[in-house]
């Protein structure tokens, strides 16, 4: 008896396998596992030193003391504070109360810094002001022999009394050096015969001079080289002689360069040597040949209607 495919139960291939020749798949979900169960899993050493303990109580659950005012740890200290007293103002400890009436700051009459001080414990001052006496009483006294000597010019006059000397020019005084003075001369020009003999040399316009270009007269100046076209004929140069070499160099029958008779490059070239250009011209033959009847009978481009 056949039974039919649909009947035939099939196994999933997810899942644990019933068959062991099918490996099962992993299967993973979220696990239902306390922390006091995972605490007691140990894995290593080092991992046990990491994990915290599962009593350990979170952030929330420490009580931070403030850092400002008395602390409770001894390992800290405390903050100095200050505060406003409460003690009374006029009374203090083994002493009897003092009178309220006594006077405020503002009885006081303090002297002033400025000028001669009354109190012995302050240092006056010193005071400046324009002296009154006059040059007589100060010339009555001697304070020492050098400062007796600056009372030597008590009398003398003011600086408008003096005429102050010109300090360009000669000086009248042989304690100022006169300046060296250059002026032009009044003695005449020929008084001796040296200067006479001058008197007679002509100056530089008298002399004539001669051109430095071209050849030079004096035998102390060099002559420049000149240069010009030569007249001299080939039958001159044919009498010249260099060497053995120059000798066998010949033309002195070879014609001129007008006497030769060059060829055109453009075109057909009659000598074998130099080879002709290609050459392109109008076509002589008629455009429809007579061999063939059909080319009579064809239209040419202009018959056609596009």
């Amino acid at each position: 008896m056949r039974v039919a495919p649909n009947r035939m139960g099939t196994r999933s291939m997810f899942g644990d396998q019933v068959n062991s020749k099918k490996a099962s798949s992993p299967s993973y979900g979220f696990g239902s596992a306390t922390r006091d169960q995972a605490a007691r899993v140990f894995a290593s050493k080092e991992l046990a030193k990491a994990t915290p303990v599962s009593i350990t109580p979170g952030p929330a659950g420490y009580t931070l003391h403030g850092s400002v005012g008395k602390q409770e740890s001894s390992v800290r200290p405390s903050s100095a504070q200050w505060q406003f007293g409460t003690a009374s103002r006029f009374s203090s400890a083994g002493r009897p109360v003092v009178d309220q009436k006594n006077p405020g700051p503002g009885a006081y009459g303090a002297l002033g810094s400025v000028g001669m001080q009354t109190s012995s414990k302050k240092r006056s001052m010193p005071i400046y002001g324009f002296g009154t006496s006059t040059r007589d009483n100060r010339r009555k006294v001697f304070v020492s022999q050098g400062h007796n000597k600056e009372l030597f010019g008590v009398q003398s006059p003011g600086p408008s009394a003096y005429v102050l000397r010109a300090a360009v020019g000669k000086q009248v005084s042989s304690k100022r050096e006169s300046h060296p003075a250059w002026v032009f001369g009044s003695a005449n020009r020929f008084n001796y015969e040296d200067v006479k003999r001058a008197a007679a040399t002509p100056g530089p316009g008298a002399y004539s001079h001669r051109n430095a270009v071209s050849t030079q007269v004096s035998s102390v100046k060099p002559s420049a080289p000149n240069f010009g076209f030569g007249t001299s004929d080939r039958v001159q140069q044919a009498k010249v002689y260099m060497g053995k070499y120059h000798e066998k160099g010949g033309g002195k029958t070879t014609p001129g360069p007008g006497a030769y008779s060059l060829a055109s490059a453009v075109g057909r070239q009659p000598l074998s040597k130099m080879m002709s250009s290609c050459a392109w011209g109008f076509g002589t033959q008629e455009r429809s040949p007579r061999v063939s009847p059909i080319a009579f009978s064809t239209p040419g481009p202009g018959s056609y209607l596009v």
